[in-house]
């Protein structure tokens, strides 16, 4: 069965018919909602939305709403406020698509709340980035996406000049995050830990920044910044990674922690790849007899 759902108003997201395709379909005038199983799929512009069951419940609306109501569904002459689809969701807008056990569009809200289990939990794939938390909202009348305890996979950092090979992911949880695309800007808090290699980061909050072609150009991170590479500790106040240097710089008081050496300064730039250091205005305490030890096990 096919048919529309007439929306009223063009400037939102959800305005314009609102196309669906389904095997069945059952309207309950008492329960004020329409029934649809079986390849259910809803079509609205590059919004599309599949799945094996959906629910349309609309509510019961005063004259006054009636005749005030704007870039609102309407199913039978009632306005749609909320679509319920359930069953292997997939959610496809232009190059992101969108996984899910179960999805939600609040109309009047303009978003679409994807949730799923702990062993298939909501994921959102963007390219070459993947995306996966507890619960995924996207934000209809954007490109905006808040995710709660996400997980996600940078894969979309600048390859070094001269080099093939594809650069290491960098790898990243939190407990909150939210992408604004307009500003090319993910914000991740609360219990932010990187990963890249054997360098693990962790700090209480952290942005991304993309430039124009969607790729991963720096990270901040501010708070209190911890990082970890092998027997190597470094702290600061913040630290930013320069995604085509492969560069982390601490500052605010950082330190660098390394076989019994305590170095310090205004500025310590660690490189990833490599693992040398560089430190402005540097001092501290070397223990050269912890070195010695060192070159004398390998």
């Amino acid at each position: 069965m096919t048919g529309a759902i007439v929306l009223l108003a063009a400037a939102a997201l959800l305005s314009g018919p609102l196309d669906f395709n389904a095997r069945d379909m059952r309207i309950e005038p008492q329960g004020r909602r329409v029934l649809l199983d079986g390849d259910v799929r809803l079509t609205r512009g590059d919004l599309h939305v599949t799945g094996e069951h959906a629910v349309a419940e609309y509510g019961k609306q005063s004259a006054q709403k009636a005749r005030a109501r704007k870039a609102e569904a309407v199913a039978g002459g009632q306005t749609v406020e909320r679509f319920t689809v359930r069953g292997n969701v997939r959610v496809q807008r232009g190059s992101r698509t969108a996984t899910g056990e179960q999805g939600v569009v609040d109309v009047k809200g303009q978003t679409l709340v994807l949730t799923g289990t702990l062993e298939t939990p909501p994921m959102v794939r963007d390219g070459a980035e993947t995306l996966s938390g507890e619960r995924i909202l996207l934000r209809l009348d954007s490109e905006d996406v808040d995710v709660i305890r996400p997980r996600v996979v940078l894969r979309r950092s600048l390859a070094e000049e001269g080099h093939a090979a594809p650069p290491t992911p960098v790898k990243v949880e939190a407990d909150h995050l939210v992408l604004l695309q307009a500003r090319r800007l993910a914000r991740f808090t609360d219990d932010v830990v990187l990963r890249r290699g054997d360098a693990v980061a962790r700090s209480p909050r952290m942005e991304a920044r993309y430039d124009a072609d969607g790729q991963l150009t720096r990270l901040e991170l501010r708070g209190g910044v911890d990082v970890r590479q092998g027997d190597r500790r470094a702290t600061g106040e913040s630290a930013d990674y320069d995604a085509q240097a492969r560069t982390l710089v601490l500052q605010g008081d950082p330190k660098l922690y390394d076989q019994g050496d305590v170095l310090t300064g205004d500025r310590i730039d660690l490189a990833l790849d490599s693992k040398e250091v560089r430190v402005e205005r540097a001092r501290g305490r070397l223990r050269p007899e912890a070195h010695k030890r060192e070159a004398a096990a390998q």
